[in-house]
């Protein structure tokens, strides 16, 4: 009964697997999607299918689809199971009658499935860029593409996908242009696996609507554009997404654009990421778990709850948690290594989601965090070989914070008896032998970094004397045996700068205007400071920061005579100059003005700017 069926389903896929005699000319984009329907989204698949028959294959974009059915969820277009191919054209519907062949019932979950249709795909439909859309259930690290029939709840692994594609990419000798998933969770892990055999991906990092991609407003961009690059594609679809779902969808939506060139540098700093954060454990144990509980993450079942955690996001709460500057740094090296990969990214968050899962912090990548570890087949995955992330996940909840004392303290004084303060005073006694490392902060901007050996019980001062003014921070890390055993944190320590503001007031007739009074205002806090001009212009010195600080709204305000003059501009101390916003304005009829050629604040001892140094840096020991 069953032999001459199963007989023709052979020859049927034995020749659509034969490629044409001549291949047709290269256009510039096949759009290949595989799409197992085989399950309770079967309506929606009929749905997508029938969107891209809304535009259709062009003269420069192929449709492909190899589309799977199953009973007993939609009956349209006669009802059919198994698995069919169609090239797909305008008002085309998934009859029967247009199909380009009848493969009968496929696992879509079997990997050499997908292989086989991606060849196939590639040698009848040759282009110039291909894109390759995984239309399914998607659950996170788990996998993609889940198949009820033959084999119920049958999905594509992680690795299983990946040597899908790698198989692809041997026999083609090129990898995919674009790699989307139409589909739940697309997580860091999963990207990850594929990132030695296609370009570029596109998908959500949470759940998606039941609906999936609005084809029927993306595709009518790639038919319009054909010559556009895969990471435009991808962007383009992004944005028809979101605006699709924005403000009408009952679950907050996201999708992202990752560039695979950026997975391995986002490893790299991933590692150093957490090796900071580790040699900081147990110390920050507490405040890292309450980092975790704070991050967004996404669903299990369409309901909140799930284990896939936006990664950026947590980066931010641990660095605000713990309130480290060496995690910071760490922290601020991930995140820019974070938007180097994901190219693009969009987000709508429903203010009241159904499902009680938000996306607004959504920034592109998610990644499987449980409570406690990932067990041997999440520690199997290529992204756990080749970052500390599995290690991470069974030791980041455990330990408590050690109570060892630094007794660190730090001070600002005149170290020169000039008058302003101009030396930073470290010291410190711990309480046990290890290495005192020290951070130091300017405005807010990192500035040093120095790690000495540290004495139980003995006290050592540390003298650092700078020439540039600000307001600094110094944080005193003790590490003993390598993990981090007290953080003391001292902050508004003020180094003085003697900053002076140069300028000349020039006549109509380009000559200099002496006797002219010269007022410079901080507009912040009113704090004024006077000078009078003569040949040489005027010359008014503060005392940065207390007197004034970055970014302050100032005003110059000359008065000679019955004519008077204002220059607006912002305090911008990092760049070397003073001059911001310039604006002129003559309050009178005249025939001065004021010139700005030389305008500038120099430092007192000739430098003002984000670069600062110091003519020495002396420690002394002093035992008790």
């Amino acid at each position: 009964m069953r032999v001459l069926p199963i007989l023709a389903v052979f020859l049927l896929a034995a020749s659509a697997l034969v490629p044409p005699a001549e291949a047709p000319p290269a256009k510039d984009w096949t759009f290949l999607v595989y799409m197992d329907a085989d399950n309770n989204l079967e309506q929606w698949g009929i749905a997508d299918f029938l969107e891209m028959a809304t535009v259709g294959s062009t003269a420069n974009v192929n449709i492909v689809v190899q589309f799977d059915r199953v009973a007993g969820f939609d009956a349209s277009y006669g009802g059919w199971t198994g698995t069919k191919r169609f090239y797909v054209t305008r008002d085309l519907t998934p009859d029967p009658l247009n199909q380009l062949s009848d493969l009968g019932e496929v696992n879509m979950a079997d990997p050499a499935n997908l292989t086989a249709f991606v060849e196939w795909g590639m040698a009848a439909y040759p282009a110039d860029h291909y894109f390759l859309v995984l239309w399914d259930h998607g659950d996170g690290w788990q996998g993609v593409v889940v198949d009820d029939d033959p084999v119920p709840n049958d999905r594509l692994t992680a690795s299983e996908l990946r040597d899908a594609i790698r198989a692809v990419v041997t026999a083609t000798s090129r990898r995919v242009d674009l790699v989307g998933i139409d589909a739940c969770r697309m997580t860091l892990e999963i990207v990850y696996e594929l990132a030695d055999y296609a370009d570029y991906f596109v998908g959500s990092e949470k759940d998606e609507p039941s609906p999936g991609w609005p084809y029927d407003t993306f595709l009518p961009d790639l038919t319009a554009n054909p010559s556009m690059p895969p990471s435009d594609v991808a962007s383009a679809l992004v944005d028809r997404y979101v605006e699709s779902y924005q403000g009408t969808s009952d679950i907050s939506v996201a999708l992202s654009v990752v560039n695979a060139a950026g997975l391995r540098p986002l490893a790299s700093s991933l590692n150093a990421f957490l090796t900071e954060v580790s040699s900081e454990q147990p110390y920050f144990t507490a405040e890292v778990v309450l980092a975790r509980d704070a991050t967004e993450h996404y669903e299990i079942g369409g309901m909140a709850g799930g284990l896939e955690y936006d990664l950026y996001d947590f980066v931010d709460n641990v660095v605000n948690g713990t309130g480290s500057r060496r995690i910071e740094r760490a922290g601020d090296a991930l995140q820019a290594a974070i938007e180097a990969a994901v190219t693009y990214e969009r987000h709508w968050d429903n203010p009241s989601p159904s499902n009680g899962v938000h996306a607004a912090h959504a920034h592109g990548l998610s990644l499987y965090f449980p409570t406690a570890g990932g067990g041997p087949l999440y520690a199997a995955l290529t992204f756990s070989q080749e970052s500390l992330w599995d290690e991470f996940l069974a030791s980041y909840a455990i330990g408590t914070r050690p109570q060892v004392v630094a007794n660190a303290t730090a001070a600002s004084i005149d170290g020169n008896g000039d008058g302003t303060l101009d030396t930073l005073v470290l010291r410190y006694a711990p309480a046990a032998n290890g290495t005192m490392a020290v951070d130091v902060y300017r405005d807010g901007a990192y500035a040093l970094s120095r790690a000495y050996v540290a004495t139980g019980g003995r006290a050592d001062e540390v003298r650092y004397q700078f020439f540039a003014g600000g307001r600094y921070e110094v944080s005193f890390y003790l590490f003993v045996g390598g993990t981090l055993q007290n953080l003391t944190v001292v902050r508004t320590l003020v180094v003085h700068q003697l900053v002076t503001f140069l300028g000349r007031v020039t006549g109509a007739d380009g000559a200099p205007i002496q006797g002219a009074s010269v007022t410079l205002v901080d507009l912040a806090n009113g704090r004024t400071a006077t000078g009078t001009t003569n040949a040489a212009g005027y010359a008014i010195t503060v005392v940065y920061p207390t007197w004034f600080d970055e970014g302050d709204p100032l005003e110059l305000r000359v008065v000679a005579g019955d004519r008077e003059a204002r220059l607006g501009f912002n305090a911008t101390v990092g760049d070397g100059t003073i001059v911001h916003d310039v604006r002129l304005n003559a309050v009178d009829q005249g025939v001065w003005f004021v010139a700005l050629g030389a305008l500038a604040a120099v430092a007192a001892a000739g430098l003002l700017g984000t670069a600062y140094f110091w003519r020495r840096l002396r420690r002394t020991r002093r035992l008790p």
